[in-house]
């Protein structure tokens, strides 16, 4: 197996989703102490460092702010990289506890003809993830999480599990995956590398740590067999993000709200849906819950189109109060488009368009100020449409664009085709019987001509250009 680990260093304070403004600092308790798990780049350029005590950090920069850790936020935060990794391959696993997304990518590897092309697929792809990243590549689950911690990169993986003993062998012996009081007792006996511990007797590091220890070694050197549980997406959507520092306009949830479609993006590409309508939810300060039910005229997964209708929907919003939580919940989906595209791709990307500004005009005015022109079951050209809330169903043979008001006498016009029948209006008492031709006059123009049957006057009833 080939493992890629992607580490979060700073997902504690990264799933919190904080204002970057001003000095922050997520905080845990460790026994008696509260020490300072992450602070923000603010916090950082001003000399804080992860570690220090709340009082000394206090001292520092008076003005901190201290935020708790959210367990809940930072689980849900994994699970949007873990949608992510699964389009490199599975099985994908997370480790909560270790700010750790892994991802087997042999199989990966076949499917991009290598390990440089791999790799630089995964260099692309990682751009969208909002979140600060290391990375390891490793034969073992232990070993990529250990090469991760070390900021290994992609440019030097372990390909064999024979290699991994020589490339750890001269790292700090507290990046083990080890006990805390195995690794300081181990400290403290003057080891100071992982290559001296590997030396050691496994008999006897079991009979003094447990057998568990040497059990942790074999499994990093890939000696023994690793037990992981996998990841799945789950089949309904549902994320919460709690925000520290309450909105007081809806323009200031663009923010939050551009992470929670980012992370649900990755959930519709891991299973390879698209969605249509999904729903949002903000609560204010009165934990009162206000929701917004959002529909698209086509599915997507692409997160920069769902922002742009939630901006316009928002803009027709007065928060009465700050929101502090926001909800995103999506129980339907549709498969992903999978249509082929032109070379240029100038066809598609113009529908794309078009349907955007379809979706901005109704969020903004309301489906009431947009119609649709749609068919309707009379052939009549004069009758055969109707404008309609919904995309048309239904169809016609093809119609010219511009249809006279009323039809009007010509000359006899030199026919191009043969004659489409329309009969009806029978049930009215009009029944009208007419064969309708593509014709041309003296300048060129296409036309659209009709004669009554069983007459000889022809009319004019459209134009093709």
């Amino acid at each position: 197996m080939l493992w890629l680990c992607i580490h979060l260093p700073a997902l504690p304070l990264e799933a919190l989703s904080p204002p970057p403004d001003e000095p922050l600092a997520v905080v845990e308790t460790s026994g008696a102490r509260r020490l300072v798990l992450v602070p923000n780049e603010v916090a950082r350029e001003r000399g804080l460092r992860a570690g220090t005590p709340v009082n000394s950090a206090l001292a520092l920069i008076p003005e901190l702010r201290l935020l708790p850790r959210d367990p809940g936020a930072e689980l849900q935060a994994l699970q949007g990289i873990a949608c992510w990794a699964y389009h490199l391959g599975t099985p994908v696993t997370m480790d909560a506890d270790a700010f750790n997304v892994e991802v087997e990518i042999r199989r990966s590897l076949r499917l991009f003809g290598g390990w440089p092309a791999l790799r630089r697929h995964i260099a692309g792809e990682v751009a969208a993830l909002p979140y600060a990243r290391r990375y390891g590549v490793a034969p073992t689950l232990s070993a990529a999480a250990l090469l991760a911690r070390t900021d290994a990169g992609l440019e030097r993986p372990i390909a064999r599990s024979g290699e991994i003993h020589a490339a750890i062998r001269n790292w700090p012996l507290q990046l083990l995956p080890l006990e805390h009081d195995a690794l300081d007792i181990l400290h403290g006996s003057g080891l100071r590398r992982i290559g001296e511990v590997l030396a050691l007797p496994r008999d006897a590091l079991g009979r003094r740590f447990g057998l568990q220890a040497p059990l942790a070694l074999e499994r990093l050197l890939g000696r023994a067999a690793e037990a992981w549980e996998s990841f799945e997406p789950p089949p309904i959507y549902r994320r919460r993000l709690e925000l520290h520092g309450s909105a007081e306009t809806t323009g200031a949830l663009l923010f939050p709200l551009r992470k929670m479609l980012g992370d649900f993006a990755f959930y519709l590409r891991a299973r390879d849906l698209a969605v249509q309508r999904f729903r949002l939810g903000f609560r204010d300060l009165g934990r009162r819950l206000t929701q917004l039910d959002l529909g698209l005229l086509a599915p997507t997964r692409d997160p920069d189109r769902l922002l742009l209708v939630l901006r316009e929907r928002l803009e027709k919003i007065s928060l009465t109060e700050p929101v502090q939580e926001l909800l995103l919940e999506a129980k339907r989906f549709e498969p992903a488009d999978a249509a082929q595209d032109d070379l240029f791709q100038n066809g598609t990307q113009l529908a794309e368009d078009f349907a955007t500004l379809q979706e901005r005009l109704l969020a903004r005015l309301g489906e009431a100020a947009v119609r649709h022109v749609a068919a309707t079951p009379d052939h009549r050209p004069e009758r055969a449409w109707r404008t309609s809330a919904e995309p048309s169903t239904g169809a016609h043979p093809p119609r010219p664009p511009w249809l006279l008001p009323q039809p009007r006498p010509i000359p006899p016009p030199r026919l191009l085709g043969p004659p489409e029948r329309i009969e009806c209006g029978w049930w009215e008492g009009r029944h009208e019987v007419r064969d309708y031709h593509l014709a041309e006059d003296e300048s060129g123009r296409k036309l659209w001509v009709y004669r009554e049957l069983g007459g000889a006057r022809w009319h004019l009833h459209g134009l093709w250009q």
